[in-house]
């Protein structure tokens, strides 16, 4: 099926695809899915494919509002400034991404619970944000923002 709205119809199949590994990875007997690998795979499609045509349309919602409706709040590491809002949280986490600026973080059980993200000055290399995200967190962030691609609802 080809594509008609190139934003829209990239979200549905990345939602699809992301999924289809959740349920994959619950499976007895089943290969490993790499749930976290696709995770971060539909987050580097989901915030770089749209960014040209979208990016201006991504509310500014301020961090204590998208709290308040369940998006997870990145917990710096080091003395950077936090978030201030959503747009930002985007940009931030599209450069850490698409940059490969990021480092998983592996839990007790030797599995990747988190990702450390970041972000550098182009100028002079000198880092400017630095934060930890839960893959639950990320898995919400992902999650809500394909909501908001989807026009499903504005930031909740």
């Amino acid at each position: 099926m080809m594509y008609e709205d190139v934003i829209a119809d990239f979200a549905r199949r990345t939602e699809e695809n992301l999924r289809t590994i959740r349920l994959l990875a619950k499976e007895r007997g089943a290969r490993p899915a790499f749930e976290v690998t696709q995770l971060v795979n539909s987050m580097l499609g989901l915030l770089v494919f749209p960014q040209q045509r979208y990016f201006d349309r991504i509310p500014k919602t301020p961090i204590a509002d998208l709290a308040a409706n369940g998006w997870p709040t990145p917990e710096v590491v080091g003395n950077y400034p936090q978030i201030t809002d959503l747009r930002q949280l985007v940009r931030l986490l599209r450069n850490a991404i698409t940059h490969c600026n990021l480092k998983f973080e592996p839990g007790a059980d030797n599995e990747i619970n988190a990702l450390i993200v970041w972000n550098t000055d182009p100028r002079t290399g000198n880092v400017t944000w630095k934060a930890r995200l839960s893959v639950a967190d990320i898995d919400t962030i992902c999650t809500k923002f394909l909501a908001i691609l989807l026009d499903r609802n504005t930031y909740e």
